[in-house]
């Protein structure tokens, strides 16, 4: 039986990942990546900010706009 490496076995998140349950604006835990997000956003005003100031620098990355 091989023996694993750790160090190609482990794998470490890197800085480009994120945690879905994270909020990306202020890092704060949220119940679910979906409705969680949304309610932590219309919860805090500055998240709320930042979640819009994000999305009208992305609106022409989604063909027809954003749904929902």
């Amino acid at each position: 039986m091989a023996t694993k490496n750790p160090s190609t076995d482990a794998r470490e998140p890197t800085k480009h990942e994120s945690d879905p349950h994270e909020c990306p604006f202020c890092g704060e835990y949220v119940a679910s990546p979906g409705k969680g997000f949304m309610l932590h956003v219309e919860e805090n005003p500055e998240c709320d900010a930042d979640f819009d100031a994000w999305r009208d620098r992305v609106a022409d990355d989604v063909p027809g706009g954003w749904g929902g």
